[in-house]
């Protein structure tokens, strides 16, 4: 495995230990702040704190759903195709997925952009930008699985694609 390789093997491994870590910081932050409610000391900022690093773990899952073939795929229709012509399908379902990424990508660093002195809901102190990121940023990361699901997919010749993107 050269050094390319391995370096993305590593991204990939944080990138699914930051989602996790996201997930359970949600569920962790929501918690306390129910409890805090019910002894009487609500903290405001608890579910929007909450919220942001759910849409963070939303959008970097994502990628790792897209990454491990975990995505929802209807199948029944591809069954009856022959591989060359599943490949083709394939292929259009990548390229069409890529062009909405760098749509999601453009407009959304657009929308972080525009909202940089939006002050974020109930924290004062943090920037709107910080929710708006969680588009883009990610959506690049699916832009490079695709890319190498499409590699993978020309590479291959017996088979529709590749479940290993690593």
């Amino acid at each position: 495995m050269n050094r390319i390789a391995k370096a993305y093997k590593k991204f990939c491994d944080i990138e699914l230990a930051v989602g996790a870590v996201l997930l359970i910081s949600t569920v962790f932050i929501l918690t306390f702040a129910a409890i805090l409610r019910t002894i009487g000391f609500p903290i405001n900022w608890g579910l929007d704190l909450a919220l942001l690093m759910f849409t963070w773990s939303v959008y970097v899952g994502a990628d790792t759903a897209l990454r491990d073939d975990k995505m929802v795929n209807v199948e029944i229709f591809q069954q009856f195709l022959k591989p060359k012509t599943k490949k083709i399908l394939q292929l259009v379902i990548y390229i069409l997925i890529l062009l909405f990424l760098f749509l999601m990508v453009y407009y959304g660093f657009y929308l972080a952009y525009s909202s940089r002195f939006r002050t974020f809901q109930g924290i004062p102190f943090m920037s709107y930008t910080w929710a708006t990121l969680s588009m883009p940023i990610p959506s690049v990361f699916m832009i490079i699985t695709t890319c190498l699901k499409i590699r993978n997919l020309l590479k291959n010749d017996s088979a529709v694609g590749s479940k290993e993107v690593r």
